[in-house]
């Protein structure tokens, strides 16, 4: 009698979960897709599986805990979820929309948290794109990597508001423009001052415009593909302005502002050398990567962006003032060689570098005696380098694993103070990863 009820209760439990399943609908055509992502691993520092920077390495007299033990991690943050939409036309143009989250909110990895959510209409040679999604310049997403942390100071890419209209022509050449913002809402950034600050010695972006951004591409199937990839180059970058205030005295004294210009350019490129025969990846090798220089990137580089600083003298109560901002230069690059049509190991390296002046800093002034005011601090980072290699093993179009090793290291503006370390530091990182696509 027992079996019997519990039999019973477990149908009437599954009897509405059964009739509920498959009945996700939509005004027009939708699909789910994503992936359900776990990641293992060790590091030779405290830190976690989503790793950036290395931290300062311990000196004489000057030790940092977290570079004096490493730590293991587990983690399914990066799993995504998307929804894929085509409604009916407009325009004359063919529209769509796509929305898509995972798990990495900053502060709380395994909240959710929006990556993309934008509309496109397509007119065949010509498209606009409204909505948050990656950047144009300098984006090339054909990277292999174990964790999504990985290359992030090398302008890999991000996902920001923006208008963009793109255009096919010549066969081969591709155009995109349009305007895209300075700042995600969903980054705090570098060292900028939060706004409402009202009292003390201040200074903060009060005022971000929007940004231009524009890329002239080439692709050609010539030189055959290797998968979706085939020979593609492109030249693009972007331009913009900050303003900046500052007040060198306490609450009641006056504000003052400075407008200061962000741009940045990227070359970037996919050849493949030995491409795929017949649809067969085995014996097949690819060389990727994207360089750039920068000045005041803001969110292109996430949590790497700093804002513009002042002049590198004291400034006196109530008068005005001059802003700057610091130039970044770095690539990243790889190479890619398939053992068998699903197995492929990946080499990859990426360095940049803030081009600081010992003002900013922190140093004294040459000449003058004088600290930097507002400078950039011993804890700020000026040059970090990723040097990654892997295996990728596809285990079927739903299946993927990976194993791979990562080396960082990272200098740092100066020598860190009691209990921070020194100026410079690395992190070794063993990771093992599973891809579960949907």
């Amino acid at each position: 009698m027992k079996k019997i009820v519990l039999v019973l209760l477990a149908l009437f439990i599954a009897v509405p979960m059964v009739s509920d399943a498959g009945s996700v609908t939509s005004r027009w055509d939708m699909t789910i897709g994503g992936f359900v992502k776990f990641d293992a691993g060790w590091a030779s520092q405290g830190v976690s599986g989503d790793y950036m920077f290395a931290s300062p390495e311990s000196i004489t007299n000057n030790t940092n805990v977290t570079d004096k033990w490493g730590n293991t991690f587990m983690a399914a943050g990066e799993t995504r979820l998307n929804f894929a939409i085509k409604g009916p036309d407009g325009w004359g143009a063919k529209t769509s929309a796509f929305i898509e989250g995972d798990f990495r909110q900053g502060g709380a990895y395994e909240a959710f948290r929006l990556r993309h959510a934008f509309m496109k209409f397509d007119w065949g040679t010509t498209d606009l794109t409204i909505g948050q999604t990656w950047q144009t310049w300098g984006l090339m997403p054909s990277f292999n990597l174990l964790g999504v942390n990985e290359l992030g100071p090398m302008n890999k890419g991000d996902r920001l508001p923006q208008i963009m209209v793109g255009h096919k022509f010549a066969k081969n050449w591709s155009l995109k423009y349009g305007l895209i913002s300075a700042y995600a809402p969903q980054i705090a950034g570098g060292n900028r001052a939060s706004l409402g600050v009202t009292t003390g010695t201040s200074q903060q972006t009060i005022f971000s415009y929007p940004n231009f951004q524009a890329e002239v591409g080439y692709s050609s199937d010539a030189c055959g593909k290797i998968g979706p990839w085939m020979m593609q180059f492109a030249l693009g970058g972007f331009a913009g302005k900050n303003k900046i205030a500052r007040r060198s005295a306490a609450a009641g004294t006056e504000w003052y502002d400075d407008d200061v210009d962000n741009w940045g350019v990227a070359f970037k490129g996919y050849i493949p050398i030995i491409p795929e025969k017949k649809g067969n990846k085995a014996g097949a090798l690819a060389i990727t990567g994207s360089g750039f220089v920068a000045q005041g990137p803001n969110a292109f580089f996430g949590p790497w962006s700093y804002d513009g600083y002042v002049s590198g003298t004291a400034i006196p109560a109530n008068t005005s003032f001059s802003a700057y901002n610091g130039t970044v230069t770095g690539f990243w690059s790889e190479i890619t060689y398939y053992f068998l049509d699903n197995v492929f190991i990946n080499g990859l390296y990426g360095y940049a570098r803030y081009n600081w002046s010992d003002a900013i800093r922190g140093l004294s002034v040459p000449g003058t005696g004088v600290a930097g005011v507002n400078a950039i601090t011993s804890t700020d980072i000026q040059s970090v380098q990723h040097m990654i290699v892997n295996i990728m093993y596809d285990v079927s179009p739903a299946i993927r694993m990976g194993i791979g090793w990562t080396h960082l290291m990272t200098g740092y503006a100066n020598v860190q103070a009691a209990g921070g370390g020194g100026k410079s530091g690395s992190l070794d990182a063993a990771r093992v990863a599973a891809w579960y696509f949907f």
